[in-house]
């Protein structure tokens, strides 16, 4: 089956960093409205809730948040600073195309930067610190500027999905609206095929700065099964080490089990068996501590049996990163085998560790 490429499209260019996720939340919501209602709350959560009432619970997450800036003041010229939102290097800010979402609607600018020819040679292949860089909107004045944007605008890379090849795609914000994209088009694939278990997708917010919107999450429900979906750092471009990186990941090889302190073992035992049995390539990556995803939150209520699932992804927290829409889809079709195959396997205690 193939991916859904305008779904993941709308996701990926709808601007959200953490804190103004609202454009990623419509369009997901808009994605299983004719499944179920998604709700959510004043953070900015959104979940949509099959068979609310039903046994086992099982709830797919993605975070919907990227990573981003935040406008911060405007100087006399006109000329926007700001700071970052999340994971932001500033190495790979000057001389970017940015826009930035006003009250008014998107603003177009770029940040500046000094030519080569007029840098101090010791500065040279230095980028400035994040205070000192600025962004240029073609404004003259502060007042001029200050009409069109706003102190706490927000602030992305400019928007742009490119298909460099058949099904692989470069885009921003891939990480994470594979997670977005997987969580609810695996509960569609479920629902289609008469899914009878209470089944949640969930698209998170704050992942990139705070995890707050997973630690909400973790109070409000109290799921039997969790799978936390997020990019994972493909090792196979000349500027990786798998070696490093807890194994080799490639694109276009399938979703990736992480296996250690991150997933629960029977459960990661059993995703493996029913990806086998659907004909759903896997890899297996090593994680031997912190997983810096939602599952951190969420495996600390104390109940829930985890699995983290990766999409393969280069080039994370750039402006454009690449995966490869069949990992995508996979990964989702695998989500919605698995809550299938518990509909009829799931009983209390089935994951807990063997003694």
């Amino acid at each position: 089956m193939a991916v859904d490429v305008e779904f993941l499209r709308s996701l990926c260019l709808a601007p959200g960093p953490s804190g103004f996720e609202g454009p990623v939340q419509d369009v997901a919501r808009r994605h299983v409205q004719d499944v179920v209602q998604a709700e959510a709350d004043p953070l900015g959560n959104l979940w949509a809730d099959l068979n609310p009432t039903a046994t086992p619970h099982i709830i797919a997450v993605g975070h919907a948040d990227q990573i981003g800036l935040i406008a911060t003041w405007v100087d006399d010229h006109g000329y926007v600073y700001f700071d970052k939102i999340g994971g932001v290097d500033p190495q790979l800010l000057p001389g970017r195309s940015i826009v930035i979402a006003t009250a008014q609607g998107p603003v177009a600018g770029v940040i500046g930067r000094r030519p080569t020819h007029i840098i101090p040679e010791a500065e040279r292949g230095k980028a400035p610190e994040l205070n000192e860089q600025f962004i240029d909107i073609g404004a003259g004045t502060r007042d001029e500027a200050l009409q069109r944007v706003g102190i706490g605008d927000s602030i992305t890379f400019a928007p742009q999905f490119i298909e460099l090849s058949p099904g692989r795609f470069a885009t921003l914000a891939l990480d994470n609206r594979v997670g977005v994209y997987v969580a609810f088009q695996a509960l569609k694939h479920y629902a289609a095929n008469g899914g009878a278990s209470r089944f949640t997708a969930i698209s998170t917010v704050h992942e990139e700065t705070t995890f707050m919107g997973a630690r909400a999450q973790s109070h409000r429900l109290q799921p039997d099964v969790a799978i936390v979906v997020d990019g994972d750092f493909a090792s196979d471009t000349p500027a990786a080490d798998a070696r490093k990186l807890g194994g080799e990941v490639n694109l276009g090889a399938g979703p990736v089990l992480l296996r250690g302190t991150s997933s629960n073992e029977k459960l990661l035992k059993y995703a493996a068996e029913v990806a086998k049995a659907e004909g759903i390539a896997v890899q297996i990556k090593a994680c031997g501590g912190e997983t810096q995803t939602d599952a951190d939150e969420l495996m600390a209520a104390g109940r829930v049996a985890m699995l983290c699932l990766g999409v393969p992804t280069r080039y994370m927290h750039s402006p454009c990163e690449v995966a490869d829409g069949n990992d995508v889809e996979a990964a989702a079709r695998l989500v919605a085998a698995l809550a299938q195959r518990l509909d009829g396997d799931f009983e209390p205690g089935l994951f807990l560790p063997a003694s």
